[in-house]
């Protein structure tokens, strides 16, 4: 069995990360009448690449290790992405509250009221978001498109935003307060209650190439900036 190994963000740091759902089609060419006809299966899987900036002394020798580790293409990588495209939770709950919208008032009262400004009969409002990572409400085969979401992160996904189950990733198509449709289908089967990631969502990779992972040093220098380019690995 392949070894996972996690790349830390903090340490080798990145100017871009870019992932792509690659796919394989067949086709004849173009047809007498000039069309052409195009098949495939469902047999998408992300591509990608990281460009690592020049690497200080303690990344270089991460770089290094990792290098060894990896053994060519044997071994995995495990990446945390970073989730831009939608409100995450990043440690600082007030600073998610802000993010999300709410007034310094209601963050400092601990609760959101009615449009009116009126609040429940003894007194209490509404509670403010909360910064967990969302659960599948229920159970989905491999190969399913939708699943239902809960929690504020998992209702609030944005379109075109990462999560990842059990480090495989998905990207979001739509979002209908928390029915989620995404990109590529379920690789496996999901339970009510399985996480979700939406803050930190991860991937397992392989090298597309054993050359892929070449630190360089310069020397009395740090190691020079680094292009990764990496497949999906199904290994579990």
């Amino acid at each position: 069995m392949a070894t996972v190994i996690d790349i830390d963000p903090a340490l080798l740091r990145r100017a871009h990360e870019n992932f792509w759902l690659d796919l394989d089609d067949v086709s004849t060419g173009p047809g007498l009448d000039g069309r052409e006809q195009v098949l495939y299966s469902e047999n998408r899987r992300w591509i990608g690449r990281l460009d690592l900036i020049r690497l200080r002394p303690d990344a270089m020798r991460q770089a290094i290790v990792i290098g060894d580790r990896l053994r060519g293409r044997a071994n995995v990588l495990r990446v945390t992405l970073c989730n831009h495209r939608t409100l995450v939770f990043s440690g600082d709950a007030h600073q998610f509250w802000r993010d999300a919208g709410l007034s310094p008032d209601d963050i400092s009262r601990g609760h959101t009221l009615f449009d009116d400004g009126s609040t429940f009969d003894d007194g209490a409002g509404f509670a403010l978001p909360d910064v967990g990572e969302p659960t599948v409400v229920a159970d989905a085969p491999a190969g399913a498109s939708e699943i239902q979401l809960d929690g504020y992160l998992g209702r609030n996904i944005s379109v075109a935003a990462y999560f990842s189950i059990a480090d495989f990733l998905y990207r979001v198509e739509a979002n209908v307060d928390g029915q989620i449709r995404f990109n590529p289908p379920l690789r496996q089967a999901v339970a009510a209650g399985d996480q979700a990631n939406v803050t930190n969502p991860t991937v397992r990779v392989r090298l597309r190439s054993k050359a892929d992972w070449r630190p360089f040093c310069e020397y009395f220098r740090n190691g020079s900036p680094m292009s990764v380019n990496v497949v999906e690995a199904f290994d579990r």
